[in-house]
């Protein structure tokens, strides 16, 4: 494997880590609807970027390994992250675990941005056009996820730091 491999499995990995972390976000935030289902559809964005990243990989003689998950295992991690939140609802600690989960969010976005920058550095010099036109596109959404998500920040932020019951 050549060195772009290395940086198609390390993009690999940070968007399969990524979509872990939204849906564990979406879990323990259940109760806050609009944090629930928007990572629930940004997991599913990123599992789909990493499915195209495993079949460029094939087409440059890389093979890339989808994740393994137990689901078993991950509906009862989901079913305890539910029923936790559930329980926290609308307390003011709630307020700051969102943060604490939406900073952690974006700093792996950024991740993958940067990857995602350096895999379109590859497709430049390698005049490559399918390459760079897939590059463009899942890198265009990964920015979208970091404005969600700095959008997102900008909104919890004054709930839950100044809110007073």
């Amino acid at each position: 494997m050549n060195d772009s491999g290395l940086l198609l499995r390390e993009l690999h990995h940070a968007e399969t880590e990524l979509a872990e972390a939204y849906r564990a976000v979406a879990e323990r935030q259940s109760a806050d609807h609009g944090t629930y289902y928007p990572c629930h559809t940004l997991a599913d964005q990123c599992d789909q970027h990493a499915e195209q990243l495993r079949a460029w990989a094939r087409h440059l003689g890389t093979v890339l390994r989808p994740p393994k998950r137990s689901e078993t295992l991950s509906t009862a991690r989901d079913t305890l992250r539910h029923k936790s939140s559930e329980l926290l609802g609308h307390r003011p600690k709630a307020g700051l675990s969102l943060l604490r989960d939406l900073r952690e969010l974006y700093v792996q976005a950024a991740t993958v941005n940067i990857h995602w920058i350096m895999l379109g550095q590859v497709a430049h010099a390698l005049r490559d056009h399918g390459l760079l036109s897939m590059v463009s596109t899942l890198h265009g959404e990964n920015l979208t996820q970091a404005k969600w998500i700095k959008t997102r920040i900008k909104e919890a932020t004054p709930q839950a730091l100044l809110a007073t019951d």
